[in-house]
């Protein structure tokens, strides 16, 4: 049986993107566009990875209608799902687009319930799926219920199947996922600071901190810096990247910025390109879906375009 790609979205979304012009709170508003999908970190890496030419099967949690339109949408996409149902709704998340001001807004939901029973048999389910997986992703918020030492469990569980793990997430989630060391984790630097307990510092101590998490066994990390920068630490050492004024003008939403970017580390590595064009390759994805408006990315030869775009500095 050929090996497939695994994405986790514990906490999928209805993703609702408006575009509104000069928007600011305390008024009425005609959005000048719409763009509603599927969505969760995990659904996103799925749905990318397709773009790039990469089947994948997503797993986690969906409730009520709009649990339904997330499936069907991924159905009519023809990706692979294992999704357990519960009671309830899954959450929708609103996200405002001010292509005048150049700002973003976003509400996000809570999500449905997830009892013990449930989160059993999700666990039953990726254990199944873990034997024809090549690679696990897992992203996201966890849902009301699920404890937050869940990816952890995850992260343990595919090392003893000996499959790598990549992880995005936040809060006390990624502190207790750290214990576990996935190969690969994206964060924002002020995780490190406002969850870890270090005073804010400059460059070179967001660089420590992280050698310090990579000391723990950690190959890849991904840091946010700045508003689309990143600091990637790898094998072969730590890279500072940015992009060309002329591409950040060009940016018109941040939504699913770095899911696309996670996507793109993740088929780099799978190609065994090199360090640095694997990062210009993951970055590139990232800059191709802030693009336009509909979330992902309009193929790979959009992303290989924009390579050159990307630079790549050696930081140690």
């Amino acid at each position: 049986m050929e090996k497939t790609i695994v994405t986790v979205t514990m906490n999928p979304a209805v993703d609702i993107q408006y575009v509104v012009p000069e928007f600011m709170p305390g008024r009425w508003f005609r959005a000048s566009e719409v763009d509603r999908s599927a969505g969760g970190k995990g659904i996103n890496v799925s749905i990318i990875l397709q773009q790039l030419g990469y089947e994948s099967a997503a797993m986690g949690f969906l409730a009520g209608f709009s649990g339904e339109y997330i499936r069907d949408t991924l159905r009519r996409l023809k990706l692979t799902t294992n999704f357990v149902n519960v009671i309830g709704e899954s959450r929708t998340d609103i996200y405002v687009v001010d292509e005048v001001g150049h700002m973003e807004t976003g509400i996000a939901e809570p999500g449905p319930y997830v009892t013990e029973e449930a989160l059993g048999r999700f666990m039953k389910n990726f254990e199944r799926m873990l034997s024809r997986a090549r690679l696990v992703y897992i992203g996201g918020s966890l849902p009301p219920g699920v404890p937050q030492d869940a990816y952890k469990d995850l992260i343990l569980r595919c090392k003893a199947a000996k499959v790598p793990v990549f992880l995005d997430a936040s809060g006390p989630v990624l502190t207790s996922a750290l214990e576990a060391c996935p190969m690969a984790v994206k964060f924002d630097h002020r995780f490190l600071f406002s969850t870890l307990g270090y005073p804010m510092g400059s460059i070179d101590d967001i660089l420590n901190l992280v050698s310090e998490i990579h000391d723990n066994g950690v190959e890849w990390s991904v840091t946010t810096y700045r508003m689309v920068g990143n600091i990637f630490y790898t094998p072969q050492g730590i890279y500072m990247v940015d992009i060309a004024r002329e591409e950040r003008e060009q940016m018109i939403s941040l939504l699913a910025i770095g899911d696309a970017l996670m996507a793109g580390l993740i088929v780099a590595i799978l190609e065994g390109m090199d360090v640095e064009k694997a990062i210009r390759f993951a970055q590139a994805c990232s800059l191709e879906d802030t693009l336009h408006v509909k979330k992902g990315i309009r193929g790979r030869h959009m992303v290989e375009s924009l390579m050159p775009k990307i630079t790549v500095e050696k930081l140690r």
